[in-house]
């Protein structure tokens, strides 16, 4: 009876090592499809377009590309998407929108695959600015542009941005990063915010992250409430903040409780620390 089972055992192990054999052959040389396992290849540039035409707002609504804006020496805009070459992306343009939709239907079974960098990079002209509206799945941001108003929707990935106007992200998990906003509202389940300055406006929440802020000029009412995570944050004008903290330490180097505006910070699990 042992025997039995051991050459079972021997049989389906040998079974098991051609089919692994096959899956790398045919990851090394392409793609296929072989009854539900999805097997791809790395990703190339498959789309480019050039536009001439004024746009003033870029609208982006992809599932897993990662997104990448950046300003050149041109008179045009440039898109470019890096992905498989099943995937159908398309741009066009709509009342001075510049749209670029690349969704993709999620895959059925097994995926296999060796993927590399799926993007979309968009290039502007230098010193351009233009209001960004970006929905994505499982997305990274990056933009090293200045930007007018910001509306970035993506449940997976990180964001980051150079300078902005009025900016409102929302990300299930992912790090944020802002060089400056008037203002600025962040809302993740989890992930680090990282912010250069805010000179309006400010509206902060996360379930689990730090938070390090280095200037705060607002003329508004604003909040950060965090559930665990540190918040730092260095110059402020002349506010009032307002601290809750379950455990955690809490320092505020100048606080001025006759101030015009308020800025409140709550957290469950962190320490406060206010340079100012």
């Amino acid at each position: 009876m042992n025997n039995a089972l051991n050459i079972v055992k021997i049989i389906l192990l040998g079974i098991i090592a051609v089919a692994l054999v096959l899956i790398l052959i045919f990851l090394l040389n392409g793609k296929a499809n072989i009854k539900g396992f999805t097997l791809y290849e790395k990703t190339e540039l498959i789309y480019e377009e050039t536009y001439n035409e004024e746009v003033n707002n870029l609208k982006v609504l992809t599932t897993s590309n990662d997104v990448i804006i950046e300003e050149k020496e041109t008179a045009s805009i440039n898109v470019k998407v890096y992905d498989r070459k099943d995937a159908k992306p398309t741009s066009r343009i709509e009342d001075n929108t510049l749209v670029i939709q690349n969704k993709k239907e999620p895959s059925i079974g097994f995926t296999f695959g060796i993927l590399g960098n799926s993007r979309i990079v968009i290039t502007v002209p230098k010193n351009s600015t233009y209001n960004l509206d970006i929905e994505g799945t499982s997305s990274d941001i990056d933009s090293s542009i200045n930007l007018k108003n910001v509306d970035i929707k993506v449940v997976s990935g990180d964001v980051s941005l150079k300078d902005s106007l009025d900016t409102t992200i929302k990300t299930t998990s992912g790090d944020v990063t802002v060089g400056s906003a008037n203002k600025l509202s962040i809302n993740t389940k989890s992930g680090d915010m990282s912010i250069n300055s805010v000179n309006s406006k400010l509206d902060l929440s996360a379930i689990s992250g730090d938070i390090n802020i280095s200037r705060l000029n607002i003329d508004s009412n604003s909040s950060i409430s965090v559930t665990s995570g540190d918040i730092l944050i260095g110059e402020t004008n002349d506010i009032y903040i307002d601290t809750s903290v379950v455990s955690g330490d809490v320092k505020v180097n100048k606080n001025n409780r006759h101030a015009k505006y308020e800025l409140k910070i709550k957290t469950t699990s962190g320490d406060i620390k206010v340079n100012n």
